[in-house]
């Protein structure tokens, strides 16, 4: 058997921390980043497969992570799934624009989150 995908969840909610995991069970390896300095580091240092990455959080935004992320040839194919409380259409466009996978609304359903996890790793 392979080696499983690593998934980074970067929330400042706990909420998702806790049950997201539960809905993907064991199939990845899931680190976990509290804001957004920690979330830079652990994409740096860890280079997950695909980051669950909220807009709004403390100390880095999640915008500022993405076109980070985008922008360095080591970390520029991650995959990122933005979650945001905004659900204007310019929102969702800035969030594609800045190079997000997709772009998802707050609140979510977890396993709706969870199912567009798994098809999105498995188009790699």
């Amino acid at each position: 058997m392979g080696k499983k995908k690593k998934i980074l969840i970067a929330d400042d909610e706990t909420a998702i921390h806790k049950l997201l995991p539960v809905v993907l069970s064991s199939e990845f390896d899931i680190i976990h980043a509290y804001n957004g300095q920690e979330a830079s580091e652990l994409i740096d240092n860890e280079q997950p497969d695909l980051v669950v990455l909220d807009i709004m959080m403390p100390i880095k935004d999640g915008r500022d992570i993405c076109k980070d992320l985008k922008k360095n040839s080591k970390t520029k194919n991650i995959r990122v799934i933005m979650l945001s409380g905004k659900a204007e259409q310019h929102d969702r466009i800035l969030g594609l624009e800045l190079g997000a996978d997709d772009y998802m609304t707050k609140p979510v359903s977890l396993n709706h989150l969870a199912t567009r996890i798994k098809k999105m790793i498995k188009k790699e």
